[in-house]
């Protein structure tokens, strides 16, 4: 193989590592980007349910209060009568 050849390769092979590695970048910002963008579509999600149980839980507490103002009331107007 003659000196020009080995040049010509290396050259090839300086231009395909530069455009490795422009690639890996490339691939490694696309990726990060889309790992930003899932973790704020979880966070998202993780805040909407957050609100949605604690609305929940709110009804929930009416609920009870509203049992418990209703098990008050049947009690002091039943036990006279079960007397």
């Amino acid at each position: 193989m003659g000196r020009a050849a080995e040049a010509k390769i290396l050259h090839l092979l300086d231009v395909i590592s530069v455009e490795v590695a422009a690639t890996r970048n490339e691939l490694r910002n696309e990726f990060r980007n889309e790992i930003s963008g899932l973790r704020t579509e979880v966070r998202t999600g993780f805040d909407r349910v957050d609100r949605r149980l604690g609305n929940l839980e709110s009804r929930v507490e009416n609920v009870e209060a509203d049992l418990r103002s209703f098990r008050g009331e049947f009690e002091r107007r039943i036990a006279p009568l079960e007397r």
